[in-house]
């Protein structure tokens, strides 16, 4: 049976009432335009879809309706969440957890009602569809943010741990401890994704809360005896290590995000929709890659044996594309462009990620009978460019320290920490840079892998996108001003549930 005939299959299974509020209809969609980017894999339908799940402000997203949750939902939730997987789209699963915290929120303000219902309290704010359905990961979210919640005595990765250490009191089979390890490996990587915005402000650990996490995890790894240094445990822990360490740079920083071009890149950009991005190696800094190498070559600061001697080469071709976190400033107009494209939080990432085809086999999760072919969006990361020494020293230790927490032989830690550098060695820069606050954004791309709307040619890697046609907002004497308020203004009116006020000139 085919992939699609099973999602119709479960789809007919719906109640007959559905959907009965905002959220319901909201998963709905998603489901629609996550199959409609999968037979048409293309940057527009990848924009419907990013659109429908990347909520910059509160009238795209509408709680009304009958307060439920139903087998049915959780169920979906569970099908978009591995779809997701499979998609590599992030922002879909960091939207469903963002969903499960709403609906979690929701039914302890209705439990305050138990006393006039005649239930008690713990009867009035459980969800048991999601107790029951939910995935591992997802249910232990679920109930951290309960106990989190309810309780208001402590933040939230505190009530995290604690969830985690009540069921490491109570379960004692391998199994068990397996699964639970898993499911905390997944949820921080999951939430480690986050774009930066205020509804995610709960999963902006600070360092000390990120150690303690981070402690606990290597604690449940080698309660499970899994080996760490293979897939997919490996790629999951350099993630979440990276995107947390790297987010965490200025607290979490949440300004606007925004990209200087000229008028002629303007108009370009708005008439064939690509972004074009160079090979590292042809920025204008010639000194780039090559501060954290020098770094390593006094070794006093360095705090572990194994945390020396690394070697710095390049293990593939890096394209990358600045932003700049420092909005109207004169010299990056003078420098780069008066043409300013400006987002409100990090959906870049996966806007500007290539769109490659896969096979899935049976083998490696594939539901069909046959083999599937499915796209996939290219891995993107980003991070705030750090252009003090003794900032990137003091970020090093830390990392250093984090990696040692792990049941790793020296050897490892130094090969795991070797692998991780290749994300730092392009994230610290000299300081003469630091007006432009650079944000960078890094793509990585793999051979054997077909890739859609994506070709390298004249020394750029250039990518279909809408990036550049709908910006959150636009400052300066913008060619494509007239073509960019047009495609905003219809985004916005499909995507609100209440009037949008904005200013015509930059449509913030």
């Amino acid at each position: 049976m085919k992939s699609d005939e099973i999602e119709d299959n479960f789809m007919n299974t719906k109640p007959d009432d559905w959907p009965q509020n905002g959220r319901e209809s909201k998963l709905e969609l998603i489901a629609d335009k996550i199959r409609e980017f999968e037979h048409d894999p293309s940057y527009k339908t990848r924009e419907v879809l990013l659109a429908v799940v990347c909520n910059n402000d509160a009238n795209e997203y509408s709680s009304f309706g009958r307060m439920r949750v139903t087998e049915f939902e959780a169920q979906l939730i569970n099908i978009l969440y591995v779809k997701a997987e499979r998609l590599q789209i992030n922002s879909i699963k960091v939207y469903l957890y963002d969903l499960i915290t709403e609906a979690t929120r929701l039914q302890k303000i209705m439990s305050w009602n138990n006393p006039i219902l005649g239930l008690d309290d713990e009867d009035g704010y459980r969800i048991k569809p999601y107790e029951e359905i939910l995935l591992p990961q997802l249910k232990l979210y679920h109930f951290a943010y309960q106990k989190y919640t309810i309780e208001n005595t402590a933040d939230f990765s505190n009530q995290l741990i604690t969830i985690v250490e009540s069921c490491l009191n109570e379960w004692t089979e391998e199994e068990d401890i397996g699964d639970l390890a898993y499911a905390f490996l997944a949820m921080l990587t999951d939430i480690s994704n986050m774009r930066g915005n205020k509804k995610e402000q709960l999963w902006e650990f600070t360092r000390d809360e990120l150690s303690k996490l981070f402690e606990l995890e290597a604690y449940l790894l080698k309660l499970w005896k899994k080996d760490i240094t293979q897939r997919p445990v490996k790629g999951m822990l350099k993630i979440q290590v990276s995107n947390y360490i790297l987010k965490s740079r200025n607290g979490y920083n949440e300004d606007y995000i925004c990209k200087y071009v000229s008028r002629d890149v303007a108009k370009t950009s708005a008439e064939n929709h690509e972004i074009w991005m160079k090979e590292i190696k042809y920025l204008n800094d010639e000194r780039e890659q090559k501060v954290i190498p020098e770094l390593f070559e006094d070794t006093s600061w360095l705090p572990y044996q194994w945390a020396t001697d690394f070697d710095f080469t390049p293990t593939r071709k890096y394209f990358v594309t600045s932003y700049s976190k420092s909005l109207n400033n004169g010299d990056m107009q003078s420098d780069y462009g008066e043409c300013t494209y400006g987002y409100k939080n990090d959906r870049i990432i996966e806007l500007i990620g290539p769109i490659g085809k896969r096979q899935f086999s049976k083998s490696n999760g594939s539901v069909d009978d046959e083999n599937i072919t499915l796209p996939f969006i290219s891995q993107v990361i980003a991070f705030d460019v750090i252009y003090d020494r003794e900032e990137a020293r003091e970020e090093l230790r830390y990392l250093f320290s984090v990696v040692d927490q792990f049941d790793l032989s020296d050897k490892q830690k130094h090969s795991f920490m070797e692998e991780l550098l290749q994300y730092w060695i392009l994230s610290v820069k000299d300081y003469k840079w630091h007006d432009e606050r650079e944000r960078r954004y890094v793509i990585f791309m793999y051979k054997n892998y077909e890739y859609l709307e994506t070709v390298i040619e004249d020394g750029f890697l250039k990518i279909g996108t809408s990036l550049f046609l709908l910006p959150d907002f636009i400052l300066g004497n913008n060619p494509a001003r007239s073509e960019i308020a047009f495609q905003v203004e219809n985004k916005q009116q499909a995507l609100m549930s209440k009037e949008y006020f904005h200013c015509m000139n930059c449509l913030l």
